[in-house]
């Protein structure tokens, strides 16, 4: 049956001054009360009324989206899939975790180790499979929300139900026996947990939760923080950062996040989103704050050291853990330590892209902190020199290979400023001249023991000059 056609009409009558039609009537036929119409007919597509429907419809899928018990698993950005080497950052290399690179060839063979894990996991408990299977089916349903809906297509309730748990079992068995799983070898542990950071590679912490739980295993929850904190303090004895509690994670990576900047959002600013959405739209890196002096005054730590500004470890790996004082002509800025390795680069820019979606925390913390530390890092000298103050652990061999990193990983990021009365403070120290030309006159002459010498020295046979001078103008 022909559907009705519908209509749209548009009915206008206009008016000039003193009840004459206007001028772009003009060619009516005048009359005593005129009507004048204009009707359009035509026909609204199926295309169109789909198009009408889904804006009916948006505010329904926002609230629903928003009602989801557990956070989103997102995919990375596109505004970072045109990183180069996109696929040895963002994919997994190992392992897959989630429905997004499940299947594919080259991570098959890892799929034979998760029954092994599962049945390891679950074994001491004696609970049995069919029990976590089943709490995990009964939540599928919010499962699938918290995935991008063209990946899990592809799979039914009880396939993608089944890959979770067996997903889920093998995170937690590899965290609880520390990664010594008999099937695996040592140069495969590390790519394993490079693979668990990594954005499109996630499983809601709720999963994990719900697995250790119906195993009962009560202290999965504190191992699994250990795990995080393991990836991450290679530092030294003396730098602490494990105190702080942190909140319910959305997921693993977001647990690394929260571990990384302390767990505590309050002490972290929040941007103004109205200057982040307008330094987007231009495409690039916001270095300057609307009511601060701007910052790039000066470019590198080699600047900062000829001002007088000195390096100090702050004592934490907190990334948020950054402050500066100034003291007349010194000025000493403070920085976390940071342990560089192979995956500084794909843990960094995961973390990027995760803060970059829109369910992500907004503070954009970890962003804001790689582009203050790109604004210090111009050369190998600049990491050097935070690498002789013990800031930098370089386990890369090569100091042109980390200012590189962070220079390609800062590349295009939009600063939101969380550490913008840092950078106001440094820039009034550094832009106070008296503490610069003393800075830069000790700087220039007594930066090394020799001069230091030579200076001493020579004020030394001045003092015994005038004093030999005095006592011959005496005796005379």
């Amino acid at each position: 049956m022909e559907e009705k056609q519908e209509l749209i009409m548009i009915v206008g009558e206009e008016e000039g001054e003193g009840g004459q039609p206007s001028s772009w009537n003009c060619d009516q036929t005048e009359g005593p009360n005129p009507e004048i119409e204009h009707r359009i007919d035509f026909e609204i597509s199926d295309r169109v009324k789909d198009w009408i429907r889904s804006v009916g419809k948006a505010k329904e899928g926002s609230t629903l989206s928003s009602q989801t018990p557990w956070p989103t698993i997102p995919k990375v950005p596109h505004l970072l899939r045109g990183t180069k080497d996109f696929n040895k950052f963002f994919q997994p290399r190992v392992i897959s975790i989630g429905p997004y690179h499940h299947g594919k060839p080259h991570l098959h063979p890892f799929e034979k180790i998760k029954p092994l894990c599962a049945q390891e996991f679950l074994a001491p408990s004696q609970r049995r499979i069919e029990d976590v299977y089943k709490k995990i089916k009964s939540n599928i349903g919010a499962l699938r929300k918290c995935y991008d809906r063209r990946p899990t297509n592809k799979y039914d309730d009880e396939t993608l139900a089944w890959m979770m748990l067996m997903d889920g079992c093998f995170i937690l068995q590899f965290i609880l026996c520390k990664g010594n799983i008999e099937v695996l070898r040592e140069h495969q542990l590390p790519l394993v947990e490079l693979d668990l950071f990594l954005l499109e590679n996630q499983l809601p912490f709720g999963v994990l939760q719900l697995i250790f739980e119906t195993a009962d295993i009560p202290s999965m929850k504190d191992n699994i923080k250990k795990f995080v904190f393991s990836s991450i303090t290679r530092l030294p004895e003396g730098t602490s950062g494990s105190k702080k509690e942190l909140e319910e994670p959305a997921h693993l990576l977001d647990l690394l996040r929260s571990a990384l900047l302390g767990g505590d959002k309050k002490s972290r600013g929040t941007p103004n989103v109205k200057e982040m959405q307008e330094a987007y739209a231009h495409g690039c890196c916001k270095k300057e704050s609307s009511s601060q002096v701007n910052w790039q005054s000066f470019r590198h730590i080699r600047e900062l050291k000829a001002a007088g500004i000195h390096l100090q470890p702050s004592g934490t790996w907190f990334l948020s853990d950054i402050s500066f004082e100034s003291h007349f002509f010194h000025g000493y800025l403070k920085l976390p330590s940071l342990f560089i390795d192979d995956s500084t680069k794909p843990t960094f820019l995961n973390l990027v892209a995760y803060e970059t979606c829109p369910d992500a925390p907004h503070d954009y913390a970890v962003t804001s902190f790689l582009c203050f530390l790109d604004g210090l890092i111009d050369h190998a000298d600049d990491v050097k020199e935070l690498r002789t103050k013990k800031i930098l652990y370089n386990c890369l061999g090569s100091d042109e290979e980390v200012a590189r990193i962070f220079n390609q990983i800062a590349n295009d990021l939009v600063d939101s400023n969380v550490y913008e009365e840092v950078k106001y403070s440094i820039q009034k120290h550094y832009d106070t001249k008296v503490n610069t030309w003393i800075a830069q006159a000790l700087h220039d002459h007594f930066s090394t023991p020799w001069t230091v010498m030579a200076f001493i020295a020579a004020v030394v046979i001045l003092l015994l000059t005038g004093v030999q001078t005095y006592f011959a103008m005496r005796g005379n």
